[in-house]
């Protein structure tokens, strides 16, 4: 018995220390990208614009890893409260802008006016990687963002390629890809694995109807009891 808690502890201990320094290199790595943008603020050029566009992505992929390794870490404390969902969508937006503008995307949304209780940051990064990939898969046409106050859901629709249906009942999980990852060599297989399991931790649910050639559609379902209409 002894020697079995033992080794259950180098084992936390070892688990813990990877953690530890995965989460210090995914934060050391944002220096460099910081100088290389301001780098790139100084220059233009189409070549510059696109360029702009990829270290955009190589900022929200190591933001992905501190992410995953923060939700890894159940001893995180949530604060949750009343959340201004148009609040959250609107930083998302502006923050996305640059994606809009150089693909070219139009974006059609009103304010939903609705408050819903849960953790901001966390349902911020969860709205955010649905966001990512309808931006990420749509290289023309439109993102759509609504609000049904009948289903308490919150819609992103995009008029992207789609998804296969196949693929549909896997794409939550961890790593997996699918087919459209893996001809656009787009997707880390992690985004919707973090909106899965934020929907676990905060109560809700997310459903997805998707046509390959057409487009997608996300909803998160907030539980009545969950929205202040």
């Amino acid at each position: 018995m002894d020697e079995n808690n033992k080794l259950r502890s180098t084992y936390i201990n070892e688990k813990k220390d990877l953690e530890e320094y995965f989460l210090l290199w995914t934060h050391q790595i944002k220096t460099p990208i910081t100088v290389a943008n301001l780098i790139l603020n100084k220059k233009s050029g189409p070549d510059v614009k696109k360029l702009k566009e990829e270290m955009f992505y190589i900022e929200e992929y190591t933001n992905m890893a501190i992410n995953y390794i923060k939700l890894t870490d159940r001893a995180t404390d949530m604060d949750i409260e009343k959340v201004d969902l148009d609040k959250v969508i609107k930083t998302l937006l502006k923050k996305y802008s640059l994606i809009f503008i150089n693909k070219r995307i139009s974006l059609d949304y009103e304010d939903t006016n609705v408050e819903v209780i849960a953790d901001s940051k966390l349902l911020s990064i969860m709205i955010e990687q649905i966001l990512s990939n309808a931006l990420k898969y749509t290289d023309e046409g439109r993102i759509i963002i609504s609000f049904d106050k009948n289903r308490n859901s919150l819609s992103i629709k995009d008029t992207g390629i789609g998804i296969r249906d196949e693929d549909l009942v896997k794409i939550f999980d961890r790593g997996y890809s699918g087919f459209n990852g893996r001809v656009n060599h787009k997707s880390s297989g992690l985004g919707l694995f973090l909106v899965r399991e934020i929907s676990k931790i905060l109560k809700l649910r997310v459903e997805v109807k998707s046509k390959l050639g057409q487009g997608s559609e996300f909803f998160i379902i907030f539980p009545a009891n969950l929205t202040k209409l």
